[in-house]
């Protein structure tokens, strides 16, 4: 099967080569193929462990969908404005300096410990007869048993400026003994919520409106316990393997190209497919040696944790989705040491690819060190440059 030249490629590369020059066997990359899955099924097993993924309660936009559960100090409604589900959750007044809705009947909702809700998340929009802007007293209120015992959040900076806008609170509103901002009142437990407020409140008298809408908690369950992981895991792998196939043609092509530029009889393309196949023992970033280091700096890196809106973005927000997934990796591992690390292996394994494609070329065309580097370097940076990015990962 070759497996002692597979191994060779490591450790002796022109040994190995140039007995494979000889008598050139797909076995031998088919091998590398096996024991690449193997690698990446590990890789992307260890990468879902560090990921968390934000689950609501309730699941289906309940809350705002009817009227039943709530209560005002205006007229409520059902209202077709909204940016999820069917309605959004209405009350207006006349001549009045506030305005507040609140919903009681939502059960208890512990939001402390580990296995706790750690966001709200909710889309909220005000309308003045003058346009203008709510004083600084703009509340939300957590319940605790009753509404005597509650917590306090000034949402001010949490609403728009502009009335008659949605108000899209991108990243969900901490809650829990550890989140910031909270006022108590009363003796309020962050284990036993049951109600919410929202209180908007003007110097002047005047008409007004206010709407709720995508409310809910939000807890997090790693990637692992979702129903999400066994569709994405096998999908990942079967890329994987199109992966493989799809770059070493591409690579082996150009290869291919480039030495017949250089004006040298490169054989059969289909021997040159195999032997080039050697290689990609250690190809970043689908090789053997690249995906089984990519696991262990994955198991050192931090979790992430990715809110709803970032994973399952609603229709028309998928740039807010991929600017906050974005954000979310720049804040939690592009900075850190273990990332920055990573970025020279990936130089490491680049450089160590276009030398063994060196003597694989040298093997079989018996071009001088020089040219053969020369032909390698080339042929990987407009491989990797401008033939990689058109390949899905």
């Amino acid at each position: 099967m070759g497996v002692r030249e597979v191994f060779g490629v490591l450790y002796s590369p022109v040994k190995a080569f140039n007995e494979i020059v000889k008598k050139p066997n797909v076995k031998g990359p088919i091998l590398i193929l096996v024991l690449s899955l193997l690698a990446t099924a590990a890789t992307r097993y260890v990468s879902a462990s560090k990921l968390y993924l934000e689950t609501p309660t309730p699941e289906n936009d309940e809350w705002t969908e009817s009227t039943i559960f709530w209560t005002s100090n205006g007229a409520l409604f059902n209202d077709t404005d909204c940016i999820v589900g069917n309605y959004s959750i209405e009350s207006s007044i006349s001549n009045s300096t506030s305005i507040w809705m609140k919903i009681t009947s939502i059960g208890q909702f512990n939001c402390s410990g580990d296995e706790g809700y750690k966001g709200l998340s909710f889309r909220i929009k005000w309308i003045h007869q003058n346009g203008t802007s709510p004083s600084s007293n703009a509340t939300l209120k957590l319940f605790s048993s009753d509404e005597s015992h509650y917590f306090k959040l000034n949402l001010i900076h949490d609403i728009s400026n502009s009335s008659n806008e949605w108000y899209n609170v991108t990243d969900p509103i901490n809650v829990g003994p550890e989140s910031q901002g909270w006022m108590s009142s009363g003796s309020p437990d962050w284990e036993n919520i049951t109600g919410l407020e929202f209180r908007l409140d003007w110097l002047d008298a005047a008409n007004l409106t206010m709407k709720i809408d995508d409310l809910y908690f939000g807890k997090y369950k790693p990637l692992l316990a979702t129903d999400l992981f066994s569709p994405w895991y096998i999908s990942s792998l079967m890329s994987a393997a199109t992966d493989f196939f799809v770059r070493w043609f591409l690579y082996a092509t150009v290869l291919w190209l480039f030495i017949k530029l250089f004006r040298a009889e490169p054989g059969r393309w289909s021997i040159l497919f195999i032997v080039i196949g050697y290689t990609f023992f250690v190809m970043y970033p689908i090789g053997v040696v690249c995906a089984s280091v990519d696991a262990f700096i994955f198991s050192m890196l931090p979790p992430l944790s990715f809110p709803l809106k970032a994973w399952n973005p609603i229709k028309g927000e998928e740039r807010i989705a991929s600017e906050l997934i974005t954000k979310i990796y720049e804040k939690s591992w592009y900075t850190t040491g273990v990332y920055q690390l990573s970025l020279y292996i990936i130089l490491v394994f680049q450089v160590w690819a276009i030398v063994l494609s060196a003597v694989a070329i040298r093997s079989l065309s018996g071009f001088t060190w020089k040219k053969a580097m020369v032909i390698s370097g080339i042929s990987y940076i407009l491989y990797y440059l401008f033939l990689r990015p058109l390949i899905p990962i």
